[in-house]
C-alpha cells in the first residue's frame, strides 16, 4: 500500500485534477487550494490513517466479492460496499457545527493521499484485462465501484452540498 510514484504519479494527480475540474464546471463554483489540502499530519499519522484507508478499501471490496449483497441489477451500489471506508473519509474531513470543515482537526492531507492512490488503482484497472469471463466481471465491478469512490470522496474533499451532490451525479 504504496503511494504511486514517478509517472503513475502524474497519472492519478491527472485524474483527480480532471474530477475536480468537473465538480466545479458542474456546480458552477470555484474549489480552492485549501479546500484539497491544507494542514498537514504528522508523518506517522498520515502513513497510518492512509494505510487504514487502504486496509478498509481491500477488505471491503473483498467482503464483497465473496458476499455479493450490495447488487444493484449486474452493479454494485458502491456508498454499500465500502461504509467503513467511506465513515472514516467523513472523520477524516469533520464539520464544525456550523457546517463547514474543521480545519483545525481534519486531516485532509490524508484524504488527498488515498485519492490519488485510488485513482492509480483506477487507472490500473483500466489497463486490467484477463482471459476468464469470471475474471473480466470481477475487474470490471472493481473498476465501477472504484470509480464512482473516487467521486464520492472528491464531493466530500470539495466540501459539497447535498444539493451540489445531486447536480454532479446527474450529469
Amino acid at each position: 500500500m504504496e503511494l504511486p510514484q514517478g509517472e503513475s504519479l502524474v497519472a492519478a494527480k491527472t485524474l483527480v485534477q480532471e474530477r475536480i475540474l468537473g465538480i466545479q464546471q458542474a456546480i458552477e463554483r470555484q474549489i480552492g487550494a485549501g479546500d484539497l489540502v491544507a494542514n498537514r499530519s504528522t508523518p506517522d499519522i498520515r502513513k497510518h490513517l492512509f494505510e487504514e484507508a487502504c486496509e478498509l478499501y481491500w477488505n471491503e471490496l473483498s467482503w464483497e466479492a465473496e458476499a455479493a449483497e450490495e447488487m444493484v441489477g449486474d452493479d454494485l451500489f458502491t456508498e454499500m460496499v465500502f461504509p467503513g471506508l467511506l465513515t472514516l473519509i467523513d472523520a477524516l474531513l469533520p464539520r464544525s457545527a456550523n457546517g463547514e470543515p474543521d480545519r483545525d482537526h481534519e486531516h485532509r492531507d490524508v484524504v488527498n493521499d488515498f485519492l490519488e492512490w485510488l485513482a492509480d488503482r483506477f487507472i490500473c484497472l483500466r489497463g486490467a484485462s484477463s482471459g476468464s469471463e469470471d475474471e473480466r466481471e470481477r475487474i470490471r465491478q472493481e473498476r465501477e465501484v472504484t470509480d464512482d469512490l473516487i467521486d464520492l470522496i472528491a464531493f466530500r474533499i470539495c466540501s459539497l452540498t447535498n444539493d451540489e451532490i445531486e447536480i454532479c451525479q446527474s450529469r
